[in-house]
């Protein structure tokens, strides 16, 4: 057999329910099957409003003190799963639209360059290197 002292601790609000259950045990009478419960008197036997709603409250914070950790962890889990998606989306668009406004920047720059030192304008289909082939002088050997 276990000693009393080789139990676990007991939470103080599974203390105090027993307590409570204790003392409404001592102070009425559980009804058996042969006897008829009056309904003034098992109304009598109810636990105060106020003692339910002060025991509500502490079994709540005890759930949440349990359990608050872990319902934490799952919600920064699933967060973090969805930004992360969301994020590797958006920096992946980002790097695409990046990207084709640098090639349009390079364009456009040798175009206007050459367009300079020639003194024409690249048509906006054709490509720069064919631009600079039209506009240089034919050399002659």
């Amino acid at each position: 057999m276990a000693n009393e002292s080789d139990r676990k601790p007991v939470n103080p609000l599974i203390r105090q329910v027993d307590t409570l259950l204790r003392s409404q045990d001592t102070e009425t009478e559980v009804p058996v099957l042969t006897e008829v419960v009056d309904g003034a008197a098992a109304r009598e036997a109810m636990l105060d409003p106020v003692l339910l709603e002060a025991l509500a409250r502490q079994l709540e914070r005890a759930v949440l003190d349990h359990f608050g950790p872990e319902f934490t962890r799952l919600v920064e889990e699933r967060l973090a799963r969805s930004l992360s998606a969301r994020l590797e989306q958006s920096v992946a668009e980002l790097r695409d639209a990046l990207i084709a406004g640098l090639d349009q920047m390079a364009r456009e720059a040798v175009s206007s360059a050459i367009a300079n030192t020639f003194g024409t304008e690249v048509p906006s289909g054709e490509s720069a290197a064919d631009a600079a082939a039209h506009a240089a002088p034919a050399k002659r050997t």
